[in-house]
């Protein structure tokens, strides 16, 4: 699923995960009853019903890395910094800490928390910050955030298992000081400090609860703010209001409810009926409908995100390069976008989203176009190619392969069916489809338990590396299996130079080789097209906040 992100989204669902759904819920009146914000009366019931398209797989900080739990994570926890959004632009505000400062270089950070507690009334402190990083990076605890901060002196070594998580540069000053010293100076270090990587975490709790922290409410703390109060599996998540906040005066809702809902036709008729809040439609039929309410407001912006294809490169068919490149130029993204996603999308070629900057720089624009070598080839001549070198044979017939989808919704399936087709009338090749719960996906793709998948991905902060860096070969995070060393070096060359033009051909060289070897395949950039009534306030327009629904606030329901 922002950030937030991005973030792991489970892509194949036309809403996002943070589209709202209202009603339902037992009216309260707020202590911010009748109070003055942006010049709009608060109503007295400060309730908003959000919904996720599943369960989080869980809210152990270290271990989850999908959309669904960072949802949660981002209302209920309070990492460094956070990125607001101020007339229309992305600015990095105090948060968790409410100062910082680096040395000359920017190698050494310094942070100095203010006074926050723990929703249980226990005092937030700097060692938090640091179990929270020594645990992520911890080879120990199965992360797969790690490789976000190995930017961290040692951080790498760390989370490779060849030196103990406490060698790491970060230690605590005092209770309200953090220190965190880098391998090298890091162009895009203070973007990560409102990513999940560097969110504090309770060690007393972490060792009560075991393996199932985090599984449950009674389960698992925050210091943000909201407080988990209840989770009913696979149908919601309650929010309230947390008192210990330092900042709770500034959080005008007081319930927020987050249901786990599938079926998007169900959505749209309950926004179209007044008893939802907000949504998100790329369907022109329900957005030529929306268009025409009154009291509706709508909200159109590219996303962070990018959907796409991706390959196991240990399987016996796709472990060949040419095979995957068939797989790939196959695709006629224009109309993908047409067919699936009713123009409402952007086909796209690259990895890097189209959002993204590096500096003050457009990174996409700047670099070009991708896969044009790969898109200009015949599709059928790049399989028989392939299936030459593997020695099978030159009949396409004869190849049936398992396309994995994390979902059992009917779109899920139409889009797989869609492709079921494409490449039956391309390729001549026989598709399977698999259909799963976000779960047993995981499950599945984690282990290798699969040839071709579909997903999608939104980064975690605005910088080229945010989105190339998870297809190094200690990442994990897409399990495709490949590994590139070359790949690898531009990567970490990248991660560490500070003049903007030699970061950007880096940046270049890398998604060069990557989309030419192609474990993974891109073929939307996503558009977000959202629709609130006008009695929800505070809405997000721009695709990296991470402020969560903190100052959302409803007047004149």
């Amino acid at each position: 699923m922002k950030k937030r992100a991005l973030a792991l989204l489970m892509a194949g669902t036309m809403a996002l995960s943070l589209a709202a759904c209202g009603g339902g819920s037992e009216q309260t009146t707020s202590a911010s009853a009748g109070k003055t914000v942006d010049g709009k009366v608060l109503d007295a019931d400060q309730t908003y019903n959000t919904y996720l398209m599943s369960d989080p797989s869980t809210l152990d900080i270290s271990k989850g890395n999908d959309n669904y739990g960072w949802n949660i994570l981002i209302n209920t926890m309070e990492p460094l910094t956070r990125m607001d959004e101020q007339d229309g632009q992305n600015v990095r505000i105090p948060a968790g800490a409410e100062s910082w400062e680096s040395n000359e270089d920017g190698s050494v950070w310094t942070f100095h928390l203010r006074d926050n507690k723990w929703s249980d009334g226990q005092a937030v402190t700097a060692s938090d910050y640091v179990y929270g990083i020594q645990r992520t990076l911890d080879p120990a605890s199965g992360s797969l955030n790690g490789y976000l901060i190995t930017c961290i002196k040692n951080g790498a070594a760390v989370n490779s298992g060849d030196m103990d998580p406490s060698e790491l540069g970060v230690k605590a000053v005092d209770d309200k000081t953090l220190e965190i010293t880098l391998e090298n100076p890091t162009p895009y270090f203070l973007s990560l400090t409102d990513t999940r990587a560097l969110l504090p975490q309770r060690q007393d709790l972490i060792e009560q609860y075991g393996d199932s922290y985090g599984a449950d409410a009674d389960k698992y703390i925050g210091n943000g703010p909201f407080k988990l109060d209840t989770w009913t599996h696979n149908s919601e998540l309650v929010l309230v209001k947390n008192e210990n906040y330092y900042d709770q005066e500034n959080v005008y809702l007081d319930k927020v409810v987050f249901k786990i809902l599938t079926d998007e036709s169900a959505i749209f008729n309950s926004f179209d009926n007044g008893s939802l809040d907000a949504v998100s439609t790329g369907t022109r039929e329900w957005m030529d409908r929306f268009d025409q309410k009154n009291g509706v407001s709508r909200v159109d912006y590219d996303n962070s995100t990018i959907r796409y294809h991706f390959f196991n490169t240990k399987d016996a068919l796709f472990q060949n390069e040419n095979i995957r490149k068939a797989f790939s130029a196959a695709i006629d993204r224009e109309d993908v976008n047409q067919t699936i996603y009713f123009g409402n999308m952007t086909p796209y070629t690259g990895w890097v989203p189209s959002t993204v900057s590096l500096g003050d720089t457009n990174y996409r624009e700047a670099a070009g176009e991708m896969m044009t070598d790969t898109m200009s080839e015949d599709p059928k001549a790049l399989l028989l190619k392939g299936m030459e070198e593997l020695g099978l044979g030159s009949d396409p017939s004869t190849i049936t392969v398992t396309f994995t989808l994390g979902g059992t919704n009917q779109w899920l399936k139409t889009y797989g069916e869609y492709f079921q087709q494409i490449y039956q009338q391309k390729l001549g090749v026989n598709i399977v489809l698999d259909q799963n719960e976000w779960g047993t996906f995981q499950q599945k793709t984690n282990s290798g338990d699969y040839q071709m998948a579909y997903m999608s991905w939104g980064i975690d902060y605005n910088d080229p590396i945010s989105m190339l860096e998870i297809m190094k070969s200690d990442a994990g995070s897409i399990p495709t299996f490949w590994e590139n060393a070359e790949f690898d070096a531009l990567i970490g060359e990248a991660s560490a130079e500070m003049d903007e033009a030699k970061r950007l051909e880096l940046c270049k060289e890398a998604e060069t080789i990557l989309l030419s070897e192609l474990p993974v395949c891109p073929v939307v950039n996503e558009a977000v097209h959202s629709y609130n009534y006008d009695y929800v306030n505070n809405m997000a327009t721009t695709p990296f906040t991470t402020m969560g629904v903190k100052k959302l606030f409803i007047s004149g329901r």
